[in-house]
């Protein structure tokens, strides 16, 4: 059986269970198992790219970047569609009037973004990757909507303007970088293999302008600032699985397209271009988003912000071009961010409200739920022993030794005032004037988050030369023959 197939075979299974409306009493589960049994499967067809083997077909291949994506993508799918099979039947009976046909289309779409995001990290076609991002916007943006409420309908139609902007940006970009190839004695093509070989023979001005009109483009889908408007709302509005799926993985594969042609641009001596635009492009996201969150008044609005500022740490490693730090902070954020995020929708049950304003005295209200929600705080914010603690500290030694003084000083400023107003913010919630509830809490919903905070634990104590070898060995670049 082709590989590709069958990586593919279970989202889209998930994908047409979910055409039937009769299926509304047991698919959410049966969507759970599908998606747990798909992370097994994942890492076995990955696992040959951690040796350095390629897996191609056609405009696809499964290299080093390609399978960490992937196994990436697979565990943030299969931890928000368990917790979707706990929580969205829940919400159905406290009173959201979701109707079968809504219920059952959300596992459609949810199972045909899972293989769009699969489609980018995976794509060795420049066209195939504008096409694979395109469509992750197009299957994510009625999950956005999932509520019909005034507010998600209007977060649903601003993600899909500004991104569609900023795609037809991408496509244009593209079609420069494919126009650029008009100095090569060969032929031109799309593929990004034949690309990097002739790089150096192809029209560097074009060359150049395709690469910022690329990165004005995913740099909006990504939620670089100031491109990031959308993705408060988007994320904020949509129920927790989205998400998390969202943050976790969405944002995940957007840059890896943004890897990918800065590799090309590096493959053709443009590494200084590169370095110009996305490390003040990083340091000044980071700065940007923590200022922002310190006036944040709802709980899933910092979390998105939160992402903003991580993804400007993820672009700065592509800056200076460490492959090794992009996957393992990319890996250490998603990880944590959709245990937080997951943990909004039942804090969200609780209150009835992500307002910050009245959120407070969850360790007393569920010392649970407190004790968790503490402990994913302290870990987005980068704290040891979490995982996210041992990238950004490498990361920030990397920018030293890049070079880079000012963007390093920016990331310190800008990680100190996250950690405050983060830390600040779910002191509030956690240990804040106990405020009345809705709902009682359900204490099997804050499985899933102990657990992926479990792994970001393991992650921080588990970093070692040979570790850092593997990363390594995925991040390098392998044209295929």
């Amino acid at each position: 059986m082709n590989t590709f197939l069958l990586l593919a075979i279970l989202p889209l299974l998930m994908a047409c269970l979910g055409l039937f409306s009769r299926s509304v009493r047991w698919l959410p589960w049966t969507g759970a198992i599908i998606l747990l049994i798909q992370l097994p499967v994942a890492v076995w067809i990955c696992l040959p790219a951690f040796s350095g083997q390629i897996i191609s077909y056609g405009g696809f291949a499964i290299d080093g970047m390609g399978a960490a994506f992937t196994i990436i993508t697979t565990l943030v799918a299969a931890a928000s569609m368990f917790q979707a099979a706990l929580v969205l039947p829940e919400e159905r009976l406290k009173g959201h009037k979701i109707t079968d046909r809504r219920f059952c289309f959300f596992y459609t779409l949810s199972g045909a973004f899972i293989l769009a995001m699969y489609a980018v990290p995976l794509a060795r076609h420049i066209g195939y990757l504008w096409i694979a991002v395109e469509a992750t916007t197009l299957m994510s943006a009625p999950l956005i909507n999932y509520h019909h409420s005034r507010d998600s309908l209007e977060a649903t139609w601003k993600y899909l303007l500004l991104c569609s902007v900023g795609i037809a940006f991408a496509l244009f970009g593209t079609v420069l970088i494919f126009a650029a190839q008009h100095t090569s004695v060969h032929s031109a093509s799309m593929m990004l293999n034949e690309l990097m070989l002739r790089a150096k023979d192809m029209d560097p001005r074009l060359l150049r302008l395709g690469f910022v009109f690329c990165l004005l483009g995913y740099g909006t889908k990504a939620g670089i600032f100031p491109l990031h408007n959308w993705l408060p709302d988007a994320h904020s509005e949509a129920p927790s699985p989205a998400s998390a799926m969202l943050s976790g993985a969405l944002l995940n594969c957007v840059l890896v397209a943004i890897w990918r042609l800065s590799q090309l641009l590096s493959a053709a001596g443009q590494t200084e271009l590169v370095r110009h635009l996305l490390v003040p492009a990083g340091a000044i996201t980071v700065i940007a988003a923590s200022l922002i969150l310190v006036r944040q008044r709802d709980l899933k609005r910092m979390l998105a912000y939160s992402s903003v500022e991580h993804v400007g740490l993820l672009t700065l490693a592509i800056g200076i071009g460490s492959g090794q730090l992009f996957i393992l902070h990319a890996f250490n954020h998603s990880i944590v961010k959709v245990a937080l995020f997951l943990m909004a929708g039942g804090i969200l049950h609780i209150y009835g409200t992500k307002d910050l304003r009245k959120l407070g005295g969850l360790l007393k209200t569920s010392p649970a739920w407190g004790i968790v929600l503490m402990a994913a705080g302290f870990a987005i914010v980068g704290s040891p022993p979490f995982g996210t603690f041992i990238s950004e500290w490498l990361l920030l030694r990397n920018t030293f030794a890049a070079g880079e003084i000012t963007a390093a000083i920016a990331l310190i400023v800008g990680l100190t005032i996250t950690f405050i107003a983060i830390t600040s913010h779910i002191g509030r919630v956690v240990f804040g004037h106990e405020r009345k509830i809705a709902q009682s809490p359900i204490r099997l919903w804050v499985y899933a988050p102990v657990l992926l905070l479990t792994i970001s634990l393991i992650a921080g104590v588990a970093v070692s030369p040979r570790v850092m070898h593997t990363l390594m060995t995925l991040s390098q670049l392998r044209v295929l023959p």
